[in-house]
Order: C-alpha cells, then structure tokens, then sequence
C-alpha cells in the first residue's frame, strides 16, 4: 500500500514555502526568525486561485460541476541544531473554498516532526512521525468513478506514521548498512458503510547495504518488507497481504551534466486470502537529472510496482513515465513544463487505465519574500471501463509569501 498521495500534496505545499527562493539563495537568512533558545521559525503563507472545469472527476458532460476555488495555506517550520543533532517540526493548514459549490470545501491540516542524530563517524540514526488530517474530492479515491452522486461532502482520512532508521559505517569508509522501520495506519471519518472496509495499517521493515565508489555515486542492495492488514474483512474477501521488494541499484551526485538513482528488482506481493492473485515480477524506480546548462534542467522518471485498488480488484500494477523541464529565464522568471503518463493494469478484473497529465507553470519572483505561480494542469483519463474515464483542466494563480 502506497503512502496516500494527499500526504505528498500537503508536505510538497508545506514545504515549498519554506525553502528559500532558489533565485536569492545567497540570503541564507531570509525569512528566519531566530530566538535565543536556538531555535529558527520559517513562516510562510501560500494562497491560490484556480479554476477546475470538473470538481468531480465526472465522465458525462451532463454530470460536470465546474467551480473557481481559493486555498489558503498558511505553515512554519521550526528548526533546532544541538552539535550533531537536528530536531525539525513542520506544521500547515489548507482550506478550500469552491465560489460554486460549498459542499466541497474542504480544511487539511499536517504536522510532521524528526531528529537526525549523528552518534558518531560510523553511527547515526533518524526518527520521523507524522499526523495528517485530508480529503479525497468527490468523485476520487474510495469513489471514484460516481461522480460524486453518492457523496454531499468530501471523503475525509487521518493518516498517522511514525518511523526511523539506524546506520552504521563512516561516511568516508566505502561500506554502509541502514536498517529501517515504519508503522502507518489510514482511517476514514466519513460514509462508515464504505470506506470502513479501507481502513489498513501498513508495517514495513527493510534494509540497505551501500558501496559507495570513489566518483560520487553510490551502489546499493535493497530489500523491503510491507505487511498491509485492513481492520475489516472487505465483502468481496479479506485483503491483507505482504509484499517484499528486493532492487539493486545505483545513486550519484552531480557530475558533469547528471545526477538520480536507478534501481531494478523484483517484486513479491501474496495475500493470505487464496481466492485473490499473487503477484510477482519487475519492479524498478529511476529519477535523473540533466542540466545541459547551468539553467536549464529535465527530470526523467519511470517505475513500477503492485499497490491496492481503491475500489474492486486484487491489485494494480502500475507502471509510470515522466519528464519536465525546468528552465531559468532569468533571475525574476522561471518555467516548467511536464508530461506524466500512468499504465494501471488491474487484476481480478478486466480493467485497464491510462492516465495522462501535463503541467504548464511560471514563477515570477517579485520580492525575496513573495514569488507568484502561474499555469495549467490537464488531466485525460481513459480506461477500459467508461465510468473511470474523465477529462479535467485546473488553471491556477498562486502568491507563496515568507517573511
């Protein structure tokens, strides 16, 4: 089971107001407030503007709400350095409010905290927990496909985690192993008839070996074991399963033009209910960097890997590609562009998705403290099924402000 994608949303939004302006980077202090306790506030606002042609993923013209939405997202940071030791807490709200349909506003909230610790030069250690309070609009997630007919309000989850991880070999020694571990569990607030059968708790436990080269890259065996059990028996059978990954792969610094990691394996996915089908297969990961000028970047990505269906079916396995190109105009103005395309191929039904999305941005840097965003995000989804099949354009304008 896959992390909830709106947990990646809110971190991603929380902490884009939080980094410092690449194009004023040089102000290292910018935006901080330092106390005599040691400790350093980032504080920072983000508030949007958009427009979405179909707030509910709908498939029939007949059936498409449009709406102009404000989001709000104000967030800090607080950061502490004692010697070795940094201890980091993040905390945001996001509110939504559509101009044309109230039903679906929507408050998230996301507090995050971790300590890094460095014990010595051979030994060091980690621990991250986290609490989000999200959505899922209408017509997504657990429903999708309806078209919000069967929801008067948005479907709301907590997700709790909490995780670390202990290493051991100097980082100017070749070998390190990292050992690591995670518990979360989703549970849903709303529609109980439902989305109680989703509710799950994920255990996973893993580890690492790295060889590190002496050109800045790092070659690495991984393995990961996901134990995924859900609180009720689903009507259509029970779903808990265990899922092991093992991939070898390669990671590297910037050199010359390039930098990512690469890593290919093989996947195991098994359910303790005989009627559902186990998986097994590749499964691979890759991110690279090019930046053929000091300005100008392209993140390529790829991978895949089984995760559970929201709705009916065994598992999906999914397969993704992406590329976007960031570009610096200059020192004010800023542009990506990027296209993603996801294979969905779902089991213990005929169903196949095809999802494609292309990004459009701008950022204009007005002030070191406030920068505005620009674009469009085009979302055409087909499937073998026509009830899951959807057109959906945002067009957004956004203000991220830091003090």
């Amino acid at each position: 089971m896959n992390v909830p994608f709106k947990l990646s949303c809110m971190s991603i939004a929380v902490a884009s107001m939080l980094i410092a302006n690449p194009a004023l980077a040089a102000d290292e202090k910018a935006g901080v407030i330092r106390t005599e306790s040691g400790i350093d506030f980032t504080p920072g606002v983000n508030s949007g503007l958009k427009y979405d042609d179909n707030i509910t993923s709908a498939n029939a013209a007949s059936e498409k709400f449009d709406s102009w939405v404000l989001t709000v997202t104000p967030a800090v940071q607080a950061q502490l350095i004692d010697g070795d030791t940094t201890f980091t807490l993040d905390a945001g709200i996001e509110y939504g409010d559509y101009f044309s349909s109230s039903d679906d506003n929507y408050l998230d909230a996301l507090i995050k905290g971790k300590a890094d610790v460095d014990v010595n030069q051979s030994r060091r250690f980690g621990i991250e927990a986290s609490y989000l309070s999200g959505h899922e609009d209408r017509g997504s997630g657990i429903f999708e496909g309806n078209s919000g007919a069967d929801q008067n309000e948005p479907n709301t989850y907590d997700v709790t985690s909490v995780g670390g991880f202990y290493e051991y070999g100097a980082k100017t020694t070749p070998a390190r192993v990292r050992a690591n571990a995670k518990y979360l569990s989703k549970e849903y607030g709303n529609f109980e008839s439902i989305t109680q059968f989703r509710n799950f708790d994920d255990t996973t436990l893993g580890a690492t070996f790295y060889y590190d080269t002496q050109s800045a890259s790092s070659v690495f065996l991984d393995f990961q074991h996901v134990d995924t059990v859900y609180d009720i028996v689903d009507p259509t059978g029970d779903r808990d399963s265990k899922t092991n990954t093992t991939q070898v792969g390669v990671e590297w610094q910037a050199s010359a033009a390039t930098e990512g990691s690469i890593k290919v394996g093989y996947q195991n996915k098994t359910f303790d209910n005989d009627a559902r089908e186990d998986f097994s297969g590749l499964s691979w990961d890759a991110k690279v960097t090019w930046k053929p000028l000091t300005y100008s970047a392209f993140d390529f990505s790829t991978g895949r890997a089984s995760r559970d269906p929201n709705g009916a079916g065994d598992f999906i396995r999914g397969t993704s590609y992406g590329v976007q190109w960031h570009h610096e105009w200059s020192e004010l103005f800023t542009s990506s562009i990027g296209f993603k395309q996801v294979n969905d191929d779902y089991t213990g039904i005929d169903r196949e998705d095809k999802s494609k999305i292309y990004q459009f941005g701008i950022n204009y840097y007005v002030t070191r403290w406030l920068t505005l965003n620009t674009g469009v995000d085009i979302f055409e989804i087909d499937s073998t099924d026509s009830q899951f099949a959807y057109d959906r354009n945002i067009y957004f304008i956004k203000a991220e402000m830091t003090l």
